[in-house]
């Protein structure tokens, strides 16, 4: 069984506070870090969560009682076989779109760009279509820094990438035709809000350019919203995969799992796959002095305010139950206090303003001259 942490009674609990301070510890001196998070962790930014009662499931099943069955279908790639529930999915995206434009990072996004800087993220990955990552500083895996022009088979960059967006990026939009990735205008957005999808500029350009020459003109593709839904390809699956496999290669020694109910197949896999090469790198035997020392490896944490299903005994360590935000709170106050050091600004003295260090440089610079202009270091001149 899972033993689960209580964030909120911990400082009545003696227990449960020393374990949660042994995991701050464990993020403080774990070096590479695989962090997995769901839409739990955006709801403090106003964007609400897929299957709470207060979530989209329940808010497109209240729009649209006599449309959709079930909020879930509006998330499903069979609703472009039917125009009525196309049109609807375009305006609900459209009304998401434009709350999450107004909507900035919270601090566990920061709290995942910090690890980064600190050298201790080996990669993000994240269900979330918001985009919030990127605002918060990690570059993502739909970020137009990371894709390749060449003929190769890869399509990003892998080492630039910090955050795979494993569902897709509300914020760009594709054509179902010629698939060309574009930036979601608000032109587009105005069109999605009345339920009509964009003309694809790639295709009608090339389609110009055809009529230009007297030839037949092309058909032209329709842009949709570029996110993932239920039994659909991710357009970049085999670069993910890629990115995937070379991480669990690179020997992740923590997972941090957050504000995701872990419901999705492929996302279970996925945990699945790096809580063992997390596990892998624990000390095999518990016992040993060796082992003593390093108790902070290999550790799998997740962090939500409802618990995991019984298949994840033996694969999830502890829960922290509670909210993602206070959670990375606590972590990064104990990791200050614990390893002042890693939070200390490195001054060297070419950013240094002060005139001490100024004269200081000049007079050894000065000193080292004199010295070098009345020695000789070189056989031929001796």
């Amino acid at each position: 069984m899972i033993p689960t942490l209580d964030l909120a009674a911990s400082s009545s609990d003696p227990h449960a506070r020393r374990t949660l301070s042994s995991l701050s510890l464990s993020v403080a001196k774990s070096k590479r870090i695989v962090v997995v998070t769901g839409a739990g962790i955006s709801c403090s930014c106003g964007i609400p969560d897929f299957r709470s009662s207060d979530g989209l499931y329940a808010l497109v099943k209240k729009q649209y009682p006599d449309t959709i069955l079930k909020g879930r279908d509006l998330f499903d790639a069979s609703l472009f076989r039917d125009p009525t529930s196309t049109s609807i999915f375009y305006s609900f995206i459209s009304q998401l779109k434009q709350s999450i434009d107004s909507a900035s990072p919270s601090r566990t996004h920061h709290f995942i760009r910090t690890l980064d800087e600190k050298k201790k993220l080996l990669r993000s990955y994240t269900q979330n279509i918001d985009g919030l990552e990127e605002k918060a500083g990690l570059t993502s895996s739909s970020s137009q820094d990371v894709k390749l022009n060449g003929k190769g088979k890869g399509k990003l960059n892998v080492k630039d990438v910090r955050s795979v967006q494993l569902h897709g990026d509300i914020h760009r939009v594709r054509c179902t035709l010629c698939s060309a990735d574009l930036p979601c205008k608000e032109e587009y957005l105005q069109l999605f809000t009345d339920g009509l999808a964009p003309d694809c500029p790639e295709c009608t350009l090339r389609s110009e350019a055809r009529l230009a020459r007297s030839a037949r003109p092309l058909k032209i593709g329709t842009l949709r919203p570029a996110i993932v839904l239920y039994d659909e390809a991710h357009p970049l699956g085999d670069d993910i995969g890629t990115i995937q496999a070379f991480d669990v290669s690179r020997k992740p020694d923590m997972l941090i799992i957050m504000g995701t109910s872990l419901k999705v197949h492929g996302l279970r896999k996925l945990v699945k796959e790096f809580a063992k090469a997390v596990h892998a790198s624990a000390p095999p035997d518990p016992l040993s002095t060796k082992a003593h020392a390093k108790n902070w490896v290999g550790k799998v944490v997740f962090v939500n305010k409802t618990p995991p299903g019984s298949e994840w005994n033996g694969i999830i360590d502890y829960h922290v139950e509670g909210e993602t935000d206070a959670w990375a709170h606590k972590v990064e106050e104990e990791w200050r206090k614990l390893r002042p050091s890693d939070w200390e600004v490195q001054q060297t003295l070419d950013d240094a303003d002060s005139g001490a260090f100024k004269a200081m440089k000049e007079a050894v610079g000065k000193g080292i001259w004199k010295y070098l202009s009345t020695h000789s270091f070189f056989p031929s001149e001796r």
